[in-house]
């Protein structure tokens, strides 16, 4: 029997405050404890949504969806009642009239409620939270992880046989009719799905099925015993120069604790290091995994204060670094991509390459193939097929990403890497993107939710590389921290910085020097941390300037030539 949701806790509104605002607003009367019913409708559809997900997921996710509609209820309530009070500070002008209007007041009001509204708007998001809670991977913080890995791998497991007898029963019988285990409409689909198939002799659950599924159990049986074995292991952390690291398993994360505030420099490690700043516990923090203890054991600024490493117990497993990528990362190529998503019977093998410079290598002879720059039928996602790939692998092989593909000729940035936790979190695999993009170069780039883009004019928040979009988009970004007033709308931020890109783009090294100067005014009255920001990006203009040559001007011919 599934569980009810828990009994609703609906928050006080305050009547008084939106009687005033409906006064202050209206040429009608308030009428008492409409205010307080709205809010509770908007609960009660929050509610009906958060019962209809648990009819659909594992009841070990019910305690968080009823926590989820309890803070969306909180959160609502205080929501309303500070845009009653906003709405109550300034009359309509259709109520008080024109005469000695407070307009610098209303202008406040205004900005005040677009405020509001914007948290309104995130305090909804609240609802595909519930909506989403339960179809999500399974997290390393959640304390009940490996019990949900467990049930997860029986399912697997379950659907491994399943297909296996489903497969030998038509193998048999030639047919699905009376498949124990298959109703009507199973079979109905299971046959669409063959004569779909391009196999000369389908079969009801293709091969690459069945594999698939099989590494899916072999990486959930992993999984549990890397979550079960680092139960058993006593975690030490260790003191160094100005603070001391901590291993909190409970909260499974990896803190950092500095008697005073950092420096710039030690902060900008600590980021790149993967670590944030969590002023709930007054740490820099990260998940506690094998990576996490990597990247913290070889911070030069955590370093212990005996001067050597931290003990093989305290530091986590030791990685197996291959030569040239700095980071546990190795690369392969495959030749042609084309072949896979085709099916072809000589598909292109992958090759793999234990340094970038021996992938390049591979990569530059590869290149100038003519399957790279042929025409081809666009694919299923509107865009010239891929040919050519470049990926990085993990070393333990849990883990991969193309991060490269030419298509019809121009390199194309894949962002596979912005979706894989493991990818975003290590450091080494944002020098990586760089290096290749300096190194060989993008073209395009297809951001997550938006078309391709020229990669030159994209506004690059991953992984450092000096193009137009990226400083275009620093310049943005500092412009919004000095004088917020001319930078205040955040839905004008794309065109702005598309703005800023073409004029780096067209200026040449004469434009390059003008938006230098622009910059420094800006920064002109900042502190040191805004001087330090804005002198890194003349730096980047300056370099971008030396590599984008202004276009010269045709010379004009003298009345001999003529």
């Amino acid at each position: 029997m599934q569980r009810r949701c828990a009994a609703i806790n609906y928050y006080i509104i305050n009547e008084e405050q939106a009687r005033r605002a409906k006064e202050m607003n209206s040429f009608y009367d308030y009428k008492e404890g409409s205010a307080t019913a709205e809010y509770r409708r908007s609960v009660d559809a929050a509610a009906r949504i958060a019962e209809e997900q648990k009819r659909k997921v594992d009841p070990i996710h019910h305690e968080r969806i009823d926590r989820l509609l309890d803070v969306y209820a909180r959160k609502l309530a205080e929501n309303i009642n500070k845009q009653n009070a906003i709405a109550a500070r300034v009359p309509s002008i259709l109520v008080a009239g024109g005469s000695n209007f407070p307009v610098r007041k209303k202008e406040k009001q205004n900005r005040a409620d677009d405020t509001a509204m914007a948290e309104w708007r995130e305090i909804q998001g609240i609802l595909d939270k519930i909506r989403g809670t339960g179809k999500g991977g399974i997290s390393a913080d959640d304390p009940e992880a490996v019990q949900k890995l467990k049930a997860k791998l029986e399912a697997l497991e379950r659907d491994q046989e399943s297909m296996k007898a489903v497969n030998a029963y038509y193998r048999k019988h030639k047919t699905l009719e009376g498949c124990p285990g298959l109703d009507p409409v199973q079979i109905e689909k299971l046959r669409a799905s063959m004569t779909r198939d391009w196999h000369p002799e389908p079969k009801p659950y293709p091969s690459f099925r069945l594999t698939n599924n099989n590494a899916m159990i072999r990486q959930t049986k992993k999984r549990i015993e890397e979550l079960s074995a680092k139960k058993e292991v006593e975690f030490e952390g260790w003191a160094f120069e100005g603070g001391v690291v901590k291993m909190d398993v409970q909260a499974n994360r990896l803190q950092v604790f500095f008697d005073e505030k950092p420096d710039r420099d030690t902060c900008s490690a600590m980021r790149h290091g993967g670590f944030r700043w969590a002023p709930s516990v007054g740490a820099w923090q990260r998940q506690l995994t094998d990576n996490a203890i990597y990247a913290a054991k070889h911070l030069d600024c955590l370093r212990p204060l005996s001067g050597e490493q931290p003990a093989q117990e305290q530091a986590g497993p030791a990685r197996e670094v291959p030569q040239g990528d700095g980071g546990g990362w190795s690369f392969y190529i495959i030749a042609d991509l084309k072949t896979w998503a085709d099916n072809a019977e000589n598909r292109s093998p992958v090759e793999h390459f234990p340094s970038f410079e021996a992938a390049k290598a591979r990569f530059d002879e590869l290149r100038s193939e003519p399957y790279n720059n042929e025409a081809a039928e666009p694919s299923p996602d509107g865009r010239p097929p891929a040919r050519l790939t470049l990926g990085i692998e993990s070393g333990d092989g849990l883990s991969a990403a193309d991060i490269l593909q030419v298509r019809q000729g121009r390199n194309c940035l894949v962002t596979d890497f912005t979706c894989m936790d493991r990818l975003r979190a290590d450091p080494a695999v944002p020098e990586i993107l760089g290096r290749v993009s300096r190194e060989i170069g993008f073209d395009l780039v297809q951001p997550p939710g938006c078309p391709p883009i020229l990669f030159e004019e994209w506004d690059n928040p991953y992984f450092p590389t000096v193009t137009a979009g990226s400083i275009a988009a620093r310049i943005y970004d500092l412009g919004r921290q000095c004088i917020p007033e001319d930078f205040a709308d955040e839905t004008s931020r794309a065109g702005r910085v598309a703005v800023f890109a073409r004029m780096l783009q067209k200026g040449g090294t004469g434009g390059a020097r003008e938006i230098a100067l622009a910059v420094s005014g800006i920064a002109m009255d900042g502190d040191e941390a805004v001087q330090a920001e804005a002198n890194a990006i003349i730096q980047d203009i300056a370099a971008y300037g030396l590599k984008e040559k202004a276009p010269e001007k045709e010379r004009r011919k003298s009345s001999q030539e003529r």
